[in-house]
């Protein structure tokens, strides 16, 4: 029984005299990488009188940021200065791209660098980003070649949608990206006046032969670049024509003092693209938190993010008011 008062008593006294003190260990920052978003390709062709100039020339645009200390996850974002962006197409030196300031909607997120040069389909693209303080990023592409042909894009009278009929080369996978625009147009005697154009929100009615990616999830995620969110999906391959069902709501039509027309552009995307955007779907679609989280495409050497092209195949048509 002595014994343990007695250890009793030393175990006491250790808890009273013992003092506590607070230990600061340094963690090493995690190193910082660029994250690099850039979606290009050329201008749409033979529509200088529908909104485009004829002076119009392909630009590539690239939106830069960094990724964030994971031991400081509120600290923000911000653009990354500075950068020296250097372009080539085909091996051979072609551009360095500029900030954008001017005309650009200023994010707080993401830098905007902005060059002119000829996008042409079938060429490879490099881009080498050069920032103090950051490993040197690069990244290529290929722009495909336009493998759609747009054959009609017209209302149809027993559902009201709109019927988009194309084709294509079904001997290759293509990934295609729709965007329909309303262009807005002042009635004039002897010419209308162009006003102004808008990507417009559609659905597609029964898109089951075509094996797609609801961006409609993505559209906050995609603030930067948001005039690109559209339906994106790859096409059957066999031959002969297939066609789209794409509702569209009426309300761009409302005013009797404008006419409106309906572009559908027909985006051939790369497959960069694809798998970026389906990772991103698959990252937001996850519910299942005990599990790792679905990995997003990169295609970025000593980064993150997507550097992908496309070209296009356009049509239109008239948009009728609302009890035509």
């Amino acid at each position: 029984m002595t014994r343990l008062y007695v250890s009793l008593g030393i175990l006491t006294m250790l808890m009273v005299t013992a003092c506590v003190s607070t230990a600061d260990v340094d963690f090493a920052e995690a190193e910082q990488e660029l994250v690099i978003y850039s979606h290009f390709g050329p201008v749409s062709p033979n529509l200088e009188d529908s909104g485009f100039s004829p002076d119009a020339k392909d630009v590539l645009k690239i939106f830069l940021t960094h990724t964030r200390d994971p031991l400081k996850p509120n600290t923000p974002f911000e653009p990354v200065e500075n950068a020296r962006i250097a372009v080539y197409r085909d091996g051979v030196p072609t551009s360095n791209l500029e900030r954008a300031f001017e005309g650009e909607k200023q994010n707080m997120y993401a830098a905007c660098y902005e060059a002119e040069i000829d996008i042409v389909g079938g060429s490879h693209y490099k881009i080498e980003v050069d920032v103090e303080g950051y490993k040197v990023a690069k990244a290529e592409t290929l722009v495909p070649h336009r493998s759609a042909t747009i054959s009609s894009f017209e209302k149809d009278d027993d559902s009201g949608n709109y019927r988009l009929v194309f084709s294509d080369n079904e001997n290759i996978i293509n990934y295609y990206q729709l965007i329909v625009k309303a262009l807005k147009y002042e009635p004039r005697e002897n010419e209308d006046i162009f006003v102004e154009e808008e990507v417009i929100d559609y659905e597609l009615i029964d898109p089951t032969d075509f094996p797609h990616v609801d961006t409609e999830v993505n559209k906050d995620w995609m603030a930067i670049y948001p005039e690109y969110a559209g339906f994106l999906f790859t096409s059957p391959r066999r031959g002969g024509d297939k066609e789209l069902l794409v509702r569209i709501s009426n309300r761009q039509n409302e005013s009797e003092h404008f006419k409106y027309i309906y572009r559908a552009e027909l985006h051939n995307v790369s497959e960069a693209y694809y798998l970026y955007h389906q990772g991103i779907e698959a990252q937001l679609n996850d519910q299942n938190y005990l599990t790792d989280p679905s990995r997003i495409y990169n295609n970025i050497e000593n980064g993150f993010g997507n550097f992908s092209a496309y070209n296009i195949a356009v049509a239109e048509t008239m948009a009728r008011r609302m009890g035509d």
